[in-house]
């Protein structure tokens, strides 16, 4: 595959930031009565209203709880909690011209909290999970942003984290899926994946880059 024709994708919770830690600490912080029966392994992939409803938060309660939620997570964000390699692999694509872009389940403005800790030099490319109607474990995000740049599913590069994100990727037609774990995907099973990676060096369409 020639570099020009590549298009990447990227997940944001789990592989630009390994925020699904930060995120099951302020749970525990702010709601503990009602996480302490769950682990984070259980609530990976899961937008935030998914989760609140997944351990039993009802409806009406929801909203407030969201807003602090939030508030609290984005003042506990770092540099720190980007993932190894991402913002250099980042600034690889842009030097090189490469078409990239982002697909989470996490509403657009915690997105762009996220991604402010990556130095973009153009306008960035992205699927919230507030952007669309449906979105993982469905194909509609992925194939919302290869309409949005234009991409071929043969020519483009997924990085997930969870089985969710897969899903939505392998049923959008995307030929190269890579699975990068981190510290929490053990009851992950990445049956779609192309490969399991350790570093985002080890993606065989990278190989120029590095």
């Amino acid at each position: 595959m020639s570099m020009t024709d590549l298009t990447v994708i990227f997940d944001i919770d789990g592989v630009i930031v390994d925020s699904e830690k930060l995120h099951f600490a302020v749970l525990e912080t702010l709601i503990p009565e009602q996480v302490q029966p769950y682990t984070p392994q259980q609530l990976i992939g899961l937008s935030l209203e998914e989760t609140l409803s997944f351990i039993g938060i009802d409806a009406s309660s929801q909203p407030a709880i969201i807003a602090r939620v939030v508030d609290t997570y984005k003042a506990l964000l770092t540099p720190d909690v980007l993932r190894p390699g991402v913002s250099d692999l980042i600034n690889k694509l842009q030097r090189q011209g490469i078409a990239f872009g982002f697909v989470s389940t996490a509403p657009r403005h915690i997105c762009l909290a996220n991604l402010a800790l990556v130095k973009l030099n153009r306008p960035v490319q992205l699927t919230g999970g507030d952007d669309i109607a449906r979105t993982k474990p469905f194909p509609d995000p992925y194939l919302a942003m290869l309409d949005r740049l234009n991409a071929d599913a043969k020519t483009t590069v997924v990085i997930e984290d969870t089985d969710l994100g897969i899903s939505a990727a392998y049923q959008a037609g995307i030929a190269k899926i890579y699975a990068w774990p981190h510290a929490l995907s053990d009851q992950q099973q990445y049956l779609h994946a192309t490969a399991v990676i350790d570093t985002l060096g080890d993606i065989a369409e990278f190989a120029q880059l590095y």
